[in-house]
C-alpha cells in the first residue's frame, strides 16, 4: 500500500473523527493536552543526530496504525522517513532537536505532516498533526 494511500485515509478518517467531537475537545487537540505539555518537561534530552529505528503506534480514532521512523545522519544533519506498516514508500522528514523535544516535518498529499516526540529511555511518546488532524502516538526505539 502507498503511503499517500495511508495518508489519505488517515486525513479522511481524522477529519470525520474531528466533526463528531465536541468543540472543547477540538480546542484541546489542537493545543495539545496537559499531560502532553508535562511529557515535554519529564523527557530526556535527545542527542543531536538521535540515529536509529523506532516503531511508532500512531493512534487513530478506529484503529491504532504502526509505522517504522528511521533517523539517520546525513554528513552531520540528521534525516528521517516514516514508513507505514505494509506501506513500500516512505515519507521524508525534516528533523529539529530542541533539548526534550525532536520534531518532524513533511509535506504529504493532503497537506504538512508534523510529529512531535518526546522520550524516557527508549520509549518515545508524542502527538502528529496532518493538515488540520491530531493525534497521539507511542513507541520505541528498536535495538
Amino acid at each position: 500500500m502507498k503511503s499517500s494511500t495511508i495518508l489519505r485515509a488517515l486525513g479522511a478518517v481524522a477529519l470525520i473523527s474531528i466533526a463528531a467531537m465536541p468543540a472543547r475537545a477540538q480546542a484541546a487537540a489542537q493545543t495539545g493536552s496537559p499531560s502532553a505539555a508535562a511529557a515535554t518537561a519529564s523527557g530526556d534530552k535527545w542527542a543531536a543526530i538521535p540515529a536509529g529505528t523506532y516503531h511508532l503506534d500512531i493512534s487513530l480514532p478506529e484503529r491504532v496504525m504502526g509505522a517504522a521512523l528511521v533517523i539517520a545522519d546525513s554528513s552531520g544533519t540528521p534525516t528521517a522517513s516514516l514508513r507505514p506498516e505494509g506501506d513500500q514508500d516512505a515519507l521524508p522528514l525534516k528533523v529539529t532537536v530542541k533539548n526534550t523535544e525532536l520534531t518532524l516535518n513533511g509535506s504529504a498529499e493532503r497537506g504538512p505532516v508534523e510529529i512531535v516526540l518526546t522520550h524516557k529511555g527508549s520509549d518515545v511518546d508524542g502527538k502528529w498533526a496532518y493538515g488540520p488532524q491530531s493525534g497521539t502516538l507511542k513507541g520505541k526505539q528498536e535495538k
